[in-house]
């Protein structure tokens, strides 16, 4: 799938300003990009009041929360998150458990030399 440039932005944003989340519509009248691609640009980048500042504290505890009630169900885990997006919270599980491998290595390092 090809990224999205600049003017694709745009023009997904003005059309959506004036048909709202009618994507078949806006996506013939792109004529480039499908409904779906549209729709996913649309929820994962382009919303309003998407937060991309670094998650909080509060937000990784409730990802920890919901991932442990719903497991993999990014969609389901931002919901509880209305400013996060899936891809987002679903970064931010892979943080967590990446930071987390590198704590029980640094243990069982610590436990070896000691």
């Amino acid at each position: 799938m090809e990224k999205w440039s600049f003017q694709e932005d745009t023009a997904l944003i003005d059309l959506y300003d004036v048909y709202g989340p009618k994507w078949v519509t806006i996506s013939r009248m792109l004529g480039i990009k499908s409904a779906h691609q549209c729709a996913e640009r649309w929820h994962s980048a382009l919303r309003p009041g998407i937060n991309e500042r670094s998650f909080t504290t509060f937000e990784h505890n409730t990802v920890r929360r919901l991932y442990g009630v719903y497991g993999p169900r990014w969609a389901r885990i931002s919901s509880g998150l209305p400013d996060r997006t899936r891809n987002m919270v679903k970064a931010s599980r892979e943080e967590m458990q990446a930071e987390e491998e590198r704590i029980r290595v640094r243990m069982s390092i610590t436990r070896l030399l000691n």
